[in-house]
């Protein structure tokens, strides 16, 4: 892939060319071992969207009568005599199958020959810039008579959105914003996040996440001795086999992102003290995602789930159009993370890290895009904000009085003075704040419908582009309308790594060396910390809080809210959309900042 240097206002951001790339094809060895998914229908989509918004509606009968894998799967999961028949037919192709609980997501193994044959498909490797995978050369085809059951096959394009080289399904996410110490710095403790957002009641009650667990889903190795340190560091007395790793379909691991699993696991760990942490690894591809998410609702030993990667809606489109992910994706992520909810899962994700232009490091977006799964109307979107801090701007210093959404625009005047050594490092700079806007694939869900500022908006147009390539405005233009589609984010807390959590950390691989401390930041950090407060308030319930949207938008309704809506107009931007005067919900920052003491009287109340 060809690279051009766009130039404008001052700042030169390297991107794309424009010749079109040169794609070679090879033969797959047809004795190498393949890996697919069928995901299956449901028998009533209607009855399993109704069961799930009953299950957390307190006027229902089944009002947090949560079920198990097995009940999903007899009242909501395709029928048992339709799994064997599709079971059979795999089986005269010498292929294996077996069916996560729930019966949504099976999957299939066999070498290249027996799946090209089953499947009626032709493999090859694609090799595009040093780039290599596997795609499919045609649809997939299965015989009418189990074809009526199955809702979509994956798994044929092995096309990794994260590598060493390219990070498209991407941790959403991680940024460090101090050199490494050696000792703690106190000041960047989790306990800023209790005492900023009220949990301190909470502990003061008893709870601690005792008898509860978080699943944490990544697609990276971590070393626990650095968990237990961080831990340790933190004053927290912890059992020494509160951790376990689930590696989906027997992954062996990678390294690369293993900072963001620690983080993860170190911030869950740290706000729910006495908790289980189940971490769940997988290839970082959709098959990964899918079976990750599949094996936690099947499973069903987390009450909460935490998901720290994605990928933009327009990378999603991309990929879709260049048949390396299944048209159906985002219908899928939908399905499961329903399964979650049906059985009283909390499911939190960050929105991502490139304000309201998700995807524009991988230079996969023209403009304002959302980030997925954080689009689903299943999940409770965690977006960001950053904290009162004094910078010095050009020797003069910017201070930011109050929280107001995460976004870096008030430090742009520092960085046309400022040498960056990677495009990477330029975005990351320019493009900094946290994730929201609305959908492409979702539809308005019904708990959005009619809140004040759903559909609505404000922004702050800072930015212009053509073909892909950003220009800084010289000046900013001020817009508001309407869209339509899933507001995204729900709720937001600190993520700016300016004002972000400590962590600790050794060298990739080498347990044994000396670890560091280090200060870190992303809506990633605040996905697994919500996670644990879901748990730290369920210690008070009579079991799970479930999905907690449906919830949490009845409870910003109330006369006494538990959210702070982040509405002002200036100051207070993700660099496009602001706050909307006396509104309840804010695209940059969802319904605002949670008060957990006043939430978790209004969940058990």
């Amino acid at each position: 892939m060809t690279l051009g240097l766009i130039i404008g206002s001052g700042m030169a951001f390297f991107a794309p060319g424009s010749k079109a790339a040169i794609q070679q094809t090879s033969e797959v060895a047809d004795s190498k071992q393949q890996l697919i998914d069928i995901v299956l229908k449901p028998k009533s989509q209607s009855d399993l969207d109704s069961f799930v918004y009953h299950s957390v509606d307190p006027t229902s009968r089944y009002y947090r009568k949560f079920i198990t894998p097995k009940t999903f799967a007899n009242r909501f999961g395709q029928r048992t005599t339709k799994i064997t028949k599709i079971r059979q037919y795999l089986h005269q192709h010498h292929l294996k199958a077996s069916v996560y609980g729930g019966n949504l997501v099976m999957v299939v193994k066999g070498s290249t020959k027996n799946i090209e044959n089953a499947f009626k498909v032709h493999l090859v490797n694609v090799h595009d810039n040093g780039l290599t995978y596997q795609k499919s050369k045609g649809a997939p085809k299965l015989p009418k008579s189990i074809s009526k059951s199955v809702y979509a096959v994956f798994g044929l394009s092995t096309y990794s959105p994260f590598s060493t080289t390219q990070s498209l399904i991407k941790p959403a996410s991680f940024y460090t914003a101090a050199q490494s110490n050696s000792s703690q710095p106190a000041k960047y403790s989790p306990q800023k996040f209790v005492r900023r957002y009220n949990l301190g009641s909470l502990y003061a009650n008893g709870s601690s996440g005792r008898s509860k667990t978080i699943g944490i889903i990544s697609f990276a190795n971590f070393h626990p001795n650095d968990v237990y340190r961080y831990w340790d560091g933190e004053g927290i007395n912890t059992k020494n086999n509160r951790l376990s790793i689930y590696r989906t379909n027997g992954y062996k691991g990678t390294w690369d992102g293993y900072d963001e699993t620690t983080m993860d696991v170190e911030q869950a760990g740290a706000i729910a003290p006495d908790a289980n942490i189940k971490t769940y690894l997988a290839q970082s591809n959709i098959t990964g995602m899918v079976n990750s998410i599949a094996a936690a609702a099947g499973q069903n030993a987390v009450d909460a789930l935490s998901l720290s990667w994605g990928q933009s809606e327009a990378q999603v489109a991309y990929e879709i159009k260049q048949g390396i992910t299944p048209k159906k994706y985002n219908q899928i992520l939908n399905l499961l993370f329903e399964q979650a909810a049906a059985q009283g899962i909390s499911v939190f994700t960050a929105s991502g890290d490139n304000g309201a232009y998700d995807g524009i490091a991988t230079g996969m977006t023209n403009g304002l895009s959302v980030d997925t799964p954080s689009n689903s109307p299943y999940v409770t979107a965690v977006g960001g904000t950053t904290l009162p801090k004094t910078y010095t701007v050009n020797k003069k210093k910017v201070t930011i009085t109050k929280e107001r959404a995460w976004g870096s625009e008030f430090l742009y005047p520092n960085y046309k003075h400022q040498h960056f050594f990677s495009r990477l490092d330029m975005i990351q700079s320019y493009f900094s704040g946290g994730g929201g806007g609305f959908s492409k694939y979702n539809g308005v869900p019904k708990y959005q419908a009619g809140v004040s500022g759903v559909g609505t908006y404000d922004a702050t147009k800072l930015w212009t582009f053509k073909k892909g390539q950003p220009t800084l405005l010289k000046k900013p233009q001020t817009i508001s309308g309407k869209r339509s589609g899933r507001n995204v984010p729900d709720i937001s807390a600190n993520a700016d790594p300016f004002t972000g959590y400590s962590m600790f950390i050794t060298p990739k691989k080498n347990s044994g060396s000396k670890g560091e401390w280090e200060v870190s930041g992303g809506t990633s950090v605040v996905a697994p910390q919500m996670a644990a407060a879901s748990v730290l308030m369920a210690d008070n319930s009579v079991g799970r809080l479930g999905f907690w949207n449906p919830q949490i938008y009845r409870f910003a309704r109330s006369s006494d809210s538990p959210f702070t809506p982040l509405d002002s107009r200036s100051n207070n931007t993700n660099l496009y959309y602001t706050g909307q005067p006396g509104k309840l919900y804010n695209q940059a920052t969802g319904l605002g900042t949670v008060n957990f003491t006043k939430l978790e009287k209004a969940f058990n109340g």
